[in-house]
């Protein structure tokens, strides 16, 4: 029974711990950016500077701050062999603010970073701006981890377009999770990063402006008849099933066992009682008694009948020697006459 507890419990802290588990600043990506902003978004003061959008591609919330976004990678492969070097690294990068509620993205949101170089104006603005290089990467907290960089070209400078994911959070074809530009996967393939020249400017919103399909519409094209549908459905319940059989199997062992221990404990040798206090025998020993000395009487049974006398006297007479050994104390008296002085004192008597 012991096991089963520690079984349950232990599931219950695994269940409890897959959404931690979930929340990766892994799935950031670097969704759009505008980098000639004349007359489009602007900030908290009113001005049109560069921006980046950051979008988590996950379906649980992530906490962005402690990250680090940056325009130079040059220290970065330094940084991740050598102590010091991580430090300079990140010393040159721009630390997202940890604490900030607004750091923290739900589930399939952006946040904007702007890129002015000013960080007296808020969280979301950075130490650098866009003039140096023509890429921006995403460091993970510990500074060393790329997260995603986007490379985009030099001449956005000079239009009023952005550039990014057509589809949000999707950076290559098959939308693999690689923090290279140019991406390979498991069979050492390259996959080409597919962010491009968006058509419209969606900073803090959804890239993807056109209707996409809903599920219940993919499953009725997928599957028509509703077979797939009714084999998972059925697959479900009977998985579901199966596993309350098995726990129901797992406590009915466990009550037989208990069952079983108590049977044998019930069905242990008494132990040997000592003859009745009151030194009379019962109606059965009364009856053997009487048949076993009409049985022998007789002159010639004289010795026979005085040994079964002697048994009996010792038997019915011999009870005081096994005593209970239990004290019983009277509890009337709850005081003692030589702690209560008053009841030394003479009474005076009472006239009638």
């Amino acid at each position: 029974m012991k096991n089963i507890k520690y079984l349950f419990l232990t599931l219950v802290i695994l269940m409890a711990a897959c959404p931690v588990f979930g929340q990766s600043i892994v799935d950031l990506r670097l969704n759009e950016i505008l980098i000639n902003n004349k007359d489009n978004y602007t900030d908290e003061y009113g001005r049109h500077v560069p921006w980046v959008e950051v979008f988590n591609t996950s379906y649980n919330s992530v906490n962005i701050g402690g990250c680090y976004l940056t325009n130079d990678t040059t220290g970065l492969a330094a940084a991740q062999k050598d102590k010091k070097a991580l430090g300079d690294f990140k010393n040159q990068c721009y630390p997202i603010p940890k604490g900030d509620p607004k750091t923290l993205m739900e589930q399939r949101s952006c946040l904007v970073f702007f890129l002015d170089g000013n960080t007296s104006y808020g969280p979301f603005h950075t130490s650098f701006t866009t003039e140096k290089t023509n890429y921006i990467a995403l460091i993970g907290s510990d500074g060393k981890t790329l997260i995603d960089i986007l490379v985009f070209p030099a001449s956005l400078r000079n239009q009023s377009v952005s550039f990014g994911c057509a589809e949000d959070g999707k950076v290559t074809e098959n939308g693999e999770n690689d923090n290279s530009v140019i991406r390979k996967n498991k069979r050492d393939t390259e996959i080409k990063d597919v962010r491009k020249e968006l058509e419209y400017i969606t900073p803090a919103s959804n890239n993807t402006t056109t209707a996409s399909e809903s599920k219940a519409e993919k499953l009725a094209k997928n599957d028509p008849y509703g077979i797939m549908m009714t084999i998972m459905s059925m697959a479900i319940v009977f998985s579901v099933l199966f596993v309350i059989f098995c726990v129901l199997k797992i406590f009915g062992y466990a009550a037989r066992k208990r069952a079983a221990a108590a049977e044998a404990k019930k069905a242990a040798p008494a132990p040997a009682q000592a003859a009745p206090a009151s030194g009379t025998p019962d109606e059965e020993e009364a009856a053997a008694i009487a048949m076993a000395l009409d049985q022998m009487t007789g002159p010639e049974n004289g010795e026979e009948l005085a040994a079964i006398s002697m048994a009996l006297y010792l038997y019915l007479n011999s009870n005081h020697d096994y005593e209970s050994e239990v004290l019983t104390f009277d509890h009337s008296a709850d005081y003692a006459t030589w702690g209560q002085k008053h009841f030394n004192f003479k009474k005076n008597p009472t006239r009638k």
